[in-house]
């Protein structure tokens, strides 16, 4: 599993997942009410040369390549959740993100220059641009609209105050020592907390845990071993639902108490 990203005016989420040895990528979406997972059919010499950079307005939006050496992203196209077909197409630009706007996107052949507005559904330009500073706030603001029903978790790095409270607390309760860093996030009910501990080898390993407000442990989940390094993002809150990866390749979701 690659890459995550949900659609929150459908309530999908689109996955993309790869395969080094292979040279394999597959693109899905996943409903989250129903559970159900669709593939976008792409052949795949031109899927391993695309990746997912946003889903939103029913759409995965994908990326291709302009320097593969480099991983230069260029070119953009929009594919329809349902009917999983191509809807538009854009060579010559970048995505950068979405904003009330619409699509964002530069030219990365001048990365200096405005950014555009392209229309979601159709990718037609909008007439209207950004500057680059003007675009991270537009994202930004967008964001925090489009994620209101999503929780993403807060990533404290060792060394930081939040981490060491939120460090002794698991010491306490866990009677683990987690180091690096850590991610915590907080509902109406529980606490979820991602945590790195040091493996036998000396590598590292990531867990999960679910606590209530009284500080009870409700689940614990090894979610990665034999890591080398941290991670972001290893699990957000969608509507009372706890979304991971386990191990690299399964994607697992927990009802929380609501």
């Amino acid at each position: 599993m690659w890459r995550m990203r949900l659609d929150s005016s459908t309530a999908c989420l689109a996955l993309e997942v790869r395969d080094p040895d292979l040279l394999l990528t597959s693109f899905y979406t996943l409903d989250t009410a129903s559970l159900s997972l669709s593939h976008l059919d792409l052949p795949q010499t031109q899927a391993w040369w695309q990746g997912l950079e946003d889903a939103e307005h029913g759409l995965l939006y994908l990326h291709g390549y302009g320097n593969r050496q480099l991983g230069q992203h260029k070119g953009i196209a929009g594919y329809d959740e349902e009917n999983k077909g191509k809807v538009w197409e854009t060579a010559e630009l970048a995505f950068y993100g979405i904003a009330k706007a619409g699509v964002l996107a530069y030219n990365p052949m001048q990365p200096e220059a405005p950014l555009q507005s392209l229309a979601p559904k159709t990718g037609m330009a909008t007439g209207q641009s950004f500057t680059q500073q003007e675009a991270a706030e537009e994202v930004a603001h967008y964001s925090r609209t489009r994620y209101q029903d999503c929780l993403y978790p807060i990533l404290y790095r060792e060394g930081e105050a939040y981490f060491e409270q939120v460090r002794d607390f698991l010491r306490e309760q866990l009677q683990v020592e987690p180091l690096q860093a850590l991610e915590y996030a907080e509902t109406e009910t529980c606490l979820v907390i991602s945590f790195y501990l040091e493996d036998t080898d000396g590598s590292l390993q990531n867990e999960l845990a679910i606590f209530d407000l009284e500080g009870k442990l409700h689940q614990k989940v090894k979610i990665g071993s034999r890591l080398s390094g941290i991670g972001s993002d290893t699990f957000f809150i969608f509507k009372h639902n706890l979304y991971f990866i386990l191990n690299k390749d399964i994607l697992q979701v927990f009802r929380l108490l609501a």
